[in-house]
């Protein structure tokens, strides 16, 4: 292993402090404005809304799909798995979760990666690729304009 690389202050010349993340597990990087979109968004119910929020949290590296049923998604979040076949199908159509397998009849799904991404920045631009950008109502309002102007 090579010497440990420290942050060197370009003016000063000085190390600069190092401080480890205070946060437990992976980190995902989000689009906030679709997020935004998402959460403020009436064409979402609230449960809709709670679904896109988890499957950001759980969709793992890169473009792999969550190896979960409808079923072990349900007691994880606290619904039945018919609400949550029925909310996973219209998030899918809108594309906010993409289909990334099957296991038999059950399709494995993940979040967009337009969305939320655990990777690197040249790992999501590649993943973006494979899939279609999806279809948040009221994204195309959300503009950086808007956001300085709050």
């Amino acid at each position: 292993m090579g010497a440990a690389r420290r942050l060197v202050d370009a003016d000063t010349g000085e190390a600069v402090p190092y401080a480890p993340y205070a946060f437990t597990g992976g980190h995902t990087q989000v689009d906030k404005a679709r997020v935004e979109a998402i959460t403020e968004s009436k064409d979402f119910t609230p449960s809709q809304k709670f679904l896109v929020l988890w499957w950001i949290g759980v969709s793992p590296e890169g473009m792999a799909p969550l190896r979960a049923t409808g079923a072990d998604i349900a007691k994880r979040v606290g619904m039945t798995a018919d609400a949550v076949g029925k909310i996973n199908r219209k998030l899918l159509k809108r594309r906010i979760l993409i289909e990334r397998g099957r296991i038999g009849n059950y399709r494995l799904y993940r979040i967009s990666p337009y969305i939320a991404f655990h990777g690197t920045g040249i790992e999501q631009r590649e993943a973006i690729k494979s899939c279609n950008p999806p279809e948040i109502p009221g994204f195309q309002n959300l503009t950086p304009a808007r956001w300085e102007a709050q």
